[in-house]
């Protein structure tokens, strides 16, 4: 069956339950990857283990990028598949997993290496670091890359912060309920 007789019989804003499912299931894997990844951070963090720290902080970037574009896909075969998902998991608009530009931006470094070289004053380099460094008063966020500042929980790019406190409750909150919906029956009991 192609796309358009799909959307025909089911309705655009519709998703046959099998397919429905998978989709659940794979926030669900998703969100149990980026939960993984949130308690990497705290232990790295309080270990002041480095590589494990932005380790996981790049996989809780890619499972919150992956996530948003099923929730949001920018293009796809079926156009009703974003709003049906985000309705069956009860996802709204003001969700903080949908505003992807940081993950994007935080994911693509070697886009923002190219632009720091191309527009830096001074190329002074500081990545992977972490908040408060007084060595950072005197740079401009533009060479600041990758850091995470400790009092507020949050990850840096550039002077912008995204916090993960809010991230993180999302997270857990989805991840319960494709959980629980991803183990309901994949096609109609009465049909």
């Amino acid at each position: 069956m192609i796309a358009s007789e799909y959307e025909e019989r089911v309705g655009e804003n519709r998703m046959e339950k099998p397919l429905l499912r998978q989709f659940q299931r794979e926030i669900e894997r998703q969100g149990q990857f980026a939960m993984i990844a949130l308690q990497d951070i705290e232990e790295a963090s309080a270990n002041s283990d480095g590589k494990l720290f932005w380790y996981s902080a790049q996989g809780l970037a890619y499972a919150i990028e992956r996530i948003s574009l099923l929730l949001w896909p920018p293009e796809t075969r079926f156009p009703g598949r974003g709003p049906a998902l985000r309705e069956s998991l009860g996802v709204d608009e003001g969700s903080p997993l949908a505003a992807r530009d940081f993950v994007s931006r935080f994911l693509r470094f070697d886009e923002q290496l190219e632009e720091w070289y191309a527009t830096s004053e001074h190329h002074r380099f500081f990545d992977s670091y972490t908040e408060p460094l007084d060595v950072l008063a005197e740079t401009r966020p533009g060479d600041r890359f990758r850091g995470y500042d400790v009092e507020n929980n949050a990850l840096i790019l550039h002077g912008e912060y995204y916090p993960l406190a809010p991230v993180s409750e999302a997270l857990e909150e989805l991840t319960t309920r494709a959980e629980a919906e991803s183990q309901k029956p994949r096609f109609d009991l009465d049909a």
